[in-house]
């Protein structure tokens, strides 16, 4: 009765079965995780600020650190600021103002304060003397951030996206003694009498285009996919067993006609 189940053409369906019931979990999995990743990096982001050196170490990746708030005191190195051309803020072109915090135990925190539209603001707003900050560590850019064309030069005090090996080579800034990444602003003190527009950190490094929520029900849905595929492979199997039986059963049907039909084979006298 099941031997038809095993020929080329139901095995072809029951690969492709297969393989729809693995993709949709795998999905699912792919958005349980992803859900599981924006909310945990959501959840760092609310932790209360600790200090810097308590989570990073200069040169070093910052792994687990990122997205955290920390807490900084140091002096600006006003001759080392640099600015990131062709970033938008609120649908206008301007610029990332990015300048290096020598912090009180010798570490380089670069600080992104914020954004100007005006190269010529950036420098007017500079702090002097001692000075606390407060921000969320986020990890160096990569080319991709950047708004410049592959090989396009920039004019001194500017670098393309924010990462050690550019700070290093425009700014003058050590790899071996900054922080593997940067300081986006939040608060500062004591506060400026002007400064660059602040920067909102989902703007800057967000998180995810859509809700972690949203996520959620997608992961849902794939496993919901999932159950519907393995629905309709045995919805399937099952009508090829019917139509089967009913063969069968109309076959048998039609031999016995046949034998009743059929007739009697005469005897001769003896």
């Amino acid at each position: 009765m099941y031997r038809f189940l095993l020929t080329p053409r139901w095995l072809l369906l029951h690969v492709v079965a297969v393989a729809a019931v693995a993709g949709c979990l795998l999905l699912g999995w792919w958005q349980a995780d992803v859900y599981q990743d924006s909310s945990g990096r959501h959840e760092l982001r609310d932790r209360e600020p600790v200090a810097v050196a308590e989570l990073a170490a200069p040169g070093a990746e910052l792994g687990d650190s990122a997205d955290r708030q920390a807490v900084a005191s140091g002096t600006y190195v006003a001759a080392q600021q640099q600015l990131v051309p062709g970033r938008v803020h609120d649908g206008t072109l301007g610029s990332f103002v990015v300048t290096p915090l020598l912090t009180d135990d010798g570490m380089v925190v670069p600080v992104l304060r914020g954004w100007v539209d005006d190269p010529d603001d950036a420098g007017v707003a500079v702090p002097s003397g001692e000075v606390t900050v407060t921000g969320y560590l986020l990890p160096p850019e990569t080319p991709d951030h950047a708004t410049v064309r592959t090989g396009q030069q920039v004019d001194e005090g500017r670098v393309p996206y924010i990462a050690p090996d550019q700070l290093a080579q425009r700014a003058g800034v050590s790899e071996s003694t900054a922080l593997h990444g940067y300081l986006l602003l939040r608060e500062e003190s004591p506060e400026p009498a002007a400064a660059p527009v602040a920067l909102d950190v989902d703007a800057v490094a967000p998180i995810r285009d859509v809700s972690p929520w949203q996520n959620l029900s997608y992961w849902a849905q794939w496993w919901v996919f999932a159950l519907a595929a393995v629905i309709f492979w045995v919805s399937i199997v099952r009508n090829g067993v019917r139509t089967r039986r009913k063969a069968e059963a109309a076959a048998a049907e039609e031999q016995d006609g046949d034998d009743v039909s059929a007739p009697a084979p005469s005897h001769a006298p003896s």
